[in-house]
This record gives C-alpha cells, sequence and structure tokens, in this order.
C-alpha cells in the first residue's frame, strides 16, 4: 500500500486553485475543476524526501502560486462532496 503526503497547514497562498468559469484548450468552459495546491506541493515534495533517509522537509523553488490569504480547513470537503470518505 502506498500513502501521498498532504499539507498539514499554508501561508501566504490559497490553498485550492479554482478553474470553474475558466476556459480549456478546446475553448470549453471548465465546470467543477478545483485544485489542491496545498495538496499537490505536498505530494510532489514527496518525491525527494525518501522517508527511509529521515528528510523531513522539502523546499520548492520556482512554483508561482497566487498570493493570497487561505486557511487549510478548505482543504476538508463537506461529507456530502467526499467521494472517498
Amino acid at each position: 500500500m502506498g500513502q501521498v503526503n498532504f499539507a498539514i497547514g499554508i501561508s501566504g497562498m490559497k490553498p485550492i486553485h479554482d478553474y470553474k468559469g475558466t476556459k480549456d484548450m478546446y475553448r470549453r468552459t471548465l465546470q467543477v475543476t478545483e485544485i489542491a495546491v496545498a495538496d499537490e506541493l505536498a505530494s510532489a515534495a514527496e518525491l525527494v524526501m525518501n522517508k527511509a533517509d529521515r528528510v523531513p522537509v522539502a523546499i520548492i523553488r520556482g512554483y508561482k502560486a497566487p498570493k493570497g490569504q487561505g486557511r487549510i480547513k478548505e482543504l476538508i470537503r463537506p461529507e456530502e462532496f467526499d467521494l472517498f470518505r
């Protein structure tokens, strides 16, 4: 069984990027797409952290996060919208 990393806190960015209402490459309007940016960054960091080597952190450079304020609680979906609970 595998595991993935997930964000437990954020600062200076919104945890979710909402693409609803924007156009895709085929000029169709996106209806529901939201990316959990904070969790995606945590998952990407997992690739270089190597748990067996006890590396507890990773520094991500070059990602241009939209500035803003948000709360980590925004990543928790209400139970009626959570497909995996």
